[in-house]
């Protein structure tokens, strides 16, 4: 295909690489006259209707992007029934490739990565799309003149948040998906994305870019299976292995970063990815120093000579004190290299014309180094303008010269004392999040705000709709299998049928042995209980299909439902502090015995109930039967599928990745 002209101006030079959808070469672009890299669709895919989507996909999603760590798409078009997608020609290589040379990378340049990563991310979360494939492959390090600079490539399995269309193809093994929408690369994919949930968005991509960071810090990936259904279980139950356990010197905060980073619910994960880069950054500054007690670096950009000695010779004793410590560079561009050199530098000071990069370019490019460093500009009187344009670029401070080393020293500790108090609220932001893990929600969101609070909240009646979700022949498991796999197969269930119920509003009041409780209140309790529940029943069988009759998914749920008034407050005794808030009354004890009652994939719920769903589900009767002591009979129904065609989760998505199985 060499000297090929595509689109009636690219000139087909050279392949640069292949994948399962296409090729990519480079190109001549005679009009412009300038080398291009074009994206050509093989013939082989050319039938597809949703390969030919995804094609058109990613050009639309790219084309959405204004950010310099986006490849920049410039054409899209078809060549003899072949879509082609035309973008800016990269040198470098992708962190794959790196990945392959260096096996394990320092925490520094791991920082450096991945903030220039999170802004890509950024720009497309903020434009509602959602990339869906962040691996190593397609993030590439592009060489310009000395520097490099990270690009974020292919958005082909892009979504809009909105709801862009979405085809399907074909393919094996684990590149093969069934029902349930999973898109993306198996090993870096969140769990949200491997059960095929509906409600994937922006922090999928967060858990994939964690696990990128992952591998670079440790040398191996957090999941690791061969098999497509044993890495389902690993990715959604399994315990993240610790990267100190791994690698002993990496430490206890490189592990509570991975906690948060890889916590299977997205609600725990970081808010988002600058926010994720900036806590990286933070956490490589920390390593770098080796102790909480360390000298404040500061950096001190300038290109006059004497500037140095001056510094050395004001701050001396604070220097020999180790309050201060010091890094200089003449220019903008030698200043970027000592942040990556020092990744624990907290403060930059830097003039603003200096030759080369100077200090309005520098103040830009800092942030994509070190996203924590606060840049304090310091210049003459006569140049007020350019001060004022960098104090609206984000410099935290402005020094006039010549400088008043007294107001420097008061700047210095201003600004440290601000960069600390982000730190100390990401820390906090991050305790809060791992408290939310063992508390109650109804009680965590009471004491938060006024810990010490003596009464947490008073008893009310509410009306609300209570399930038990019940992993059926659980007990039967207990008596043959080992305490791990029992326990590893009840939680392999938990974390599918919980993220069912959150989403759609639902709290998880408590576990009961191998059950769940669940309450559902406000608006629609009732419809949103039996959608969670419907939905979780057909997420398992979808993952039971996929993994097999040995995984812990083929057991299967019973389910029970009611709805009605019971009373909510808070039980227990506050003289050995141990206090609980739930529901009680008839409706839950009603739940969880219809939820006894209840076969393997069987939902069964009280006439109340049963006048709701009957208008959305295939609904049956089971009779009226008693089902405690205490209670009067019932009539009870079993509730089957959507009366409508679709189904409560996603449709159906298949998705053959391009570039094989990329580790």
């Amino acid at each position: 295909m060499d000297g090929r002209v595509i689109g009636g101006k690219y000139t087909l030079e050279r392949e640069l690489a292949r994948g399962g959808m296409g090729a990519i070469w480079v190109a001549f672009d005679a009009q412009l006259r300038r080398r291009v890299a074009l994206k050509l669709m093989s013939p082989d895919h050319l039938a597809s209707a949703s390969a030919r989507s995804r094609f058109e996909r990613e050009a639309m999603a790219i084309a959405q992007l204004q950010s310099p760590h986006v490849v920049q798409i410039y054409d899209y078009g078809v060549d003899d029934g072949a879509p082609y997608i035309v973008m800016e020609l990269l040198d470098g290589e992708d962190l794959h490739a790196r990945m392959t040379r260096v096996a394990r990378m320092p925490l520094a340049t791991v920082a450096w990565f991945l903030t220039q990563a999170a802004k890509a991310l950024t720009a497309a979360h903020q434009s509602g799309i959602v990339h869906r494939d962040i691996k190593p492959a397609n993030i590439f390090i592009a060489r310009h003149d000395t520097d490099e600079m990270v690009k974020v490539l292919d958005f082909g399995v892009a979504a809009l948040v909105s709801g862009l269309s979405q085809g399907g193809g074909a393919g094996s093994d684990l590149h093969v998906t069934r029902a349930g929408g999973v898109v993306g690369t198996p090993h870096y994919m969140s769990p949200e994305q491997v059960r095929g949930s509906k409600g994937v968005d922006f922090r999928a991509d967060l858990w994939s870019l964690a696990v990128v960071a992952y591998r670079a810090v440790t040398g191996r990936l957090p999941f690791d299976a061969e098999a497509f259904g044993e890495l389902i279980i690993q990715i959604c139950t399994d315990p993240v292995p610790a990267p100190s356990k791994v690698h002993a010197e990496l430490g206890p905060d490189v592990d509570r970063f991975f906690e948060r980073a890889l916590a299977r619910d997205p609600a725990r994960r970081f808010g988002a990815a600058r926010e994720m880069a900036a806590a990286f950054a933070e956490l490589a500054a920390g390593a770098a120093a080796g102790t909480s007690q360390r000298a404040t670096k500061i950096l001190f950009v300038d290109d006059e000579p004497d500037v140095e000695l001056l510094m050395k010779q004001r701050f001396r004793q604070q220097i020999l004190k180790r309050v201060y410590e010091f890094v200089f560079a003449r220019d903008g561009e030698a200043a970027l290299k000592e942040m990556r050199m020092h990744p624990d530098i907290e403060i930059a000071l830097t003039d603003i014309n200096m030759p080369g990069m100077d200090g309005l370019t520098f103040l830009r490019r800092a942030g994509e180094v070190s996203p924590m460093v606060k840049v304090v500009v310091v210049s003459a009187y006569s140049d007020m303008s350019n001060i004022r344009e960098a104090m609206n670029r984000g410099a935290f401070d402005f020094l006039v010269k010549p400088i008043d080393f007294k107001d420097l020293e008061v700047t210095i500790d201003k600004t440290l004392k601000h960069a600390r108090e982000l730190r100390r609220t990401l820390r906090s932001t991050e305790e809060n999040s791992f408290l939310r893990m063992f508390v109650n929600t109804g009680i965590l969101e009471r004491i938060l705000p006024v810990i010490g609070l003596a009464e947490v909240t008073p008893s009310e009646a509410i009306e609300a709709t209570v399930a038990f979700v019940d992993v059926a022949n659980f007990t039967t498991l207990l008596s043959t299998g080992t305490p791990e796999h029992a326990l590893r197969t009840l939680n392999a269930n938990f974390e599918v049928i919980l993220p069912e119920l959150t989403s759609r509003g639902g709290v998880v009041d408590k576990f009961i042995g191998d059950a769940v409780m669940g309450v559902f209140r406000g608006d629609d309790h009732l419809t949103r209980a039996l959608d969670a529940c419907v939905a979780a029943r057909a997420v398992l069988e979808d993952l039971a299909a996929r993994t097999g009759e040995g995984s812990p998914y083929a057991h299967g749920v019973c389910i029970g439902i009611d709805s009605g008034v019971m009373i909510s407050g808070s039980i227990g005794s506050k003289i050995v502090s141990r206090l609980d808030y739930t529901v009680l009354g008839d409706v839950v004890n009603r739940a969880a015995q219809l939820a006894a009652l209840a076969g393997k994939g069987k939902i069964y719920v009280t006439d109340a109930v049963y006048c709701v769903a009957r208008d959305r589900y295939e609904c049956s009767s089971v009779g009226v039967q008693e089902i405690a002591r205490k209670l009067p009979p019932v009539a009870i129904y079993e509730v089957g599928g959507r009366l409508e065609q679709e189904s409560p989760i996603s449709a159906a998505e298949t998705v053959l990745m391009d570039d094989g199985d990329d580790r």
